[in-house]
């Protein structure tokens, strides 16, 4: 009699193919190019049978899958040990050792140039780059450079003026290990491929110094808009990878146009998934932001470096010079006072705008301010100048300087702040550091006299608009301002040539501005020429 039983039930042999599949993507990933890899799964589904049940969705799942597979993290249990160390930093406050860098930064902003300077100074084993303290490993650290933002002839320019080549243009081997420029962007790249060579490059060295500019280049081939949050995860894939080798990360990455902050987070272009990769980061940009299309005359460049769980250090200020080489200038405490007190200034307006102007006037004249003057000047009750007067203090541009004593309460003298003072008058140029004109902070705090003469001169009815002048800083006059309002001589407004948003009001005709004196000529020998 037959058997009525049935057979023990197998896998489906649907299920069995798209087993072997998807093992053929993890043989795939180990062993191919990643151009090559969708090719191959298209053939190997057609070998199973299964190319009408596996489409290309679900092909590159597979790949993904498989991935995820190879690349597990650690996991670990209630009394294991963690295997990470931690991190610690090659240039302090700049770059840490080990890890993942990215400098943001305005264009044309210097941050090529810091990476070769950085280069240089590793070379030259010096014991502090911009002020800060590097970490010098007991032997050489090999760099290698990956350039693919700009053109050979371009890097040659920057990595002669560190002597990183020789004469005939040779890359020193105390120097630079690898360098690639824009021409192998195709080769090196963050799509599967590109990450591939460039590891199978840096793992040529032990712990090197891997200069990566900038992140737009190296996205491009990938296809993947840079406003969009699926950018993130190629350089997340990067990163993952180029670490294991021990590598230290400085990828370098364009900042918007105009900052306004000093958090590369903030500034950061593109999506906001890009910070959330690095662990540190650094922003780049000019001290002072002058305007658009002209030469620029301060070329002062603030460092800021800000990592994860709000962990900053101060910033550093440092300027690039025409020669080569970076020169350390100060700390940015004081320019980020400025910008600060600038911001606060621009957001001023009725009663309190005229305080401030006042005061800014008289104090560029090296005088102090009572109360009484400010409401008698600008007809308003003492009660209520008072209040604005507090209210600039609390914004950081206003401070009392004195007090002089009446038999009941004192009177209080009042100035506007260094740092408000610093940026009314343009005192972000170079070598004004601390200082406002010709009148120091310590002046301004140590002033006991309240200015007011009048020299009784007769000023004209009106001066015309765009009219150059001088006006007066403390005992002396300066150039660079151009009339605005001229229709009352006791209440004149200049602007900043240049900076037409930096404008001082209520100047007095010959006493606080005048023409533009002419320069005095030196006589000049007749029997030598320069040509």
């Amino acid at each position: 009699m037959p058997s009525t039983e049935k057979p023990l039930s197998s896998t489906p042999p649907l299920q069995q193919a798209l087993t072997a599949l998807a093992l053929h993507a993890e043989t795939l990933i180990q062993t191919e190019r990643e151009r090559d890899w969708m090719p191959l799964m298209r053939n190997k589904a057609f070998d199973l049978s299964v190319h009408d049940d596996a489409k290309d969705t679900e092909l590159k799942a597979y790949l993904d899958a498989a991935e995820r597979r190879l690349q597990k993290g650690n996991v670990y249990r209630a009394g294991q040990q963690l295997q990470a160390t931690e991190s610690v930093f090659l240039l302090d406050g700049m770059v840490k050792l080990g890890e993942s860098n990215v400098i943001i930064g305005q264009p044309k902003v210097g941050k090529s140039s810091f990476s070769t300077g950085l280069i240089a100074a590793l070379r030259d084993r010096v014991p502090q780059f911009l002020g800060r303290d590097l970490s010098m490993p007991n032997e050489r650290m090999p760099v290698l450079v990956f350039g693919t933002d700009q053109s050979e002839g371009d890097w040659l320019h920057l990595l002669r003026r560190e002597s990183l080549v020789a004469e005939d243009q040779t890359l020193k081997a105390d120097s630079v290990d690898f360098f690639c420029s824009m021409e192998t962007g195709e080769q090196y790249n963050f799509t599967k491929d590109g990450i591939r060579r460039m590891r199978e490059e840096i793992e040529k060295h032990q712990f090197p110094l891997v200069i990566i500019d900038s992140l737009s280049s190296m996205m491009e081939p990938t296809g993947i808009e840079e406003n969009t949050s699926r950018y993130a995860q190629p350089i997340r894939n990067a990163i993952s990878q180029l670490r294991k080798t021990g590598a230290t990360l400085v990828v370098i990455h364009h900042s918007v146009k105009r900052p306004t902050t000093w958090d590369w987070i903030t500034e950061c272009r593109g999506s906001s998934s890009i910070s959330s990769v690095f662990s540190w980061g650094v922003l780049m940009r000019w001290v002072a932001q002058e305007e658009d299309g002209l030469a620029r005359i301060d070329k002062r460049v603030g460092f800021a470096g800000k990592g994860r769980g709000g962990n900053e250090s101060g910033g550093v200020m440092g300027q690039y010079m025409p020669e080569g080489g970076w020169t350390y200038l100060d700390g940015l405490e004081e320019a980020q006072k400025v910008e600060r007190a600038g911001q606060r200034i621009m957001e001023l307006g009725g009663v309190r705008a005229s305080v401030f102007d006042y005061l800014t006037l008289r104090t560029g004249l090296n005088a102090d301010v009572s109360v009484e003057e400010l409401a008698t000047e600008l007809d308003k009750q003492k009660g209520h100048v008072s209040r604005e007067l507090r209210a600039l203090k609390a914004k950081g541009l206003s401070i009392p300087v004195r007090a002089e004593e009446t038999g009941s309460r004192p009177r209080i003298y009042w100035m506007a702040s260094p740092a408000a003072m610093e940026w009314c008058l343009g005192g972000s140029e170079p070598g004004s550091n601390r200082s406002i004109g010709s009148l120091s902070i310590e002046s301004i705090k140590s002033n006991k006299s309240n200015s007011q003469d009048n020299t009784g001169v007769l000023p004209p009815n009106s001066i015309d608009p765009k009219t150059k002048v001088q006006i007066r800083r403390g005992d002396e006059w300066a150039n660079g301002f151009i009339v605005r309002d001229g229709t009352d001589p006791d209440k004149i407004s200049v602007e900043k040539i240049g900076s037409p948003m930096v404008t001082i009001s209520n100047l007095r005709w010959e006493l606080d501005v005048r023409p533009c004196q002419p320069e005095p000529v030196e006589a000049q020998p007749t029997d030598s020429f320069d040509f």
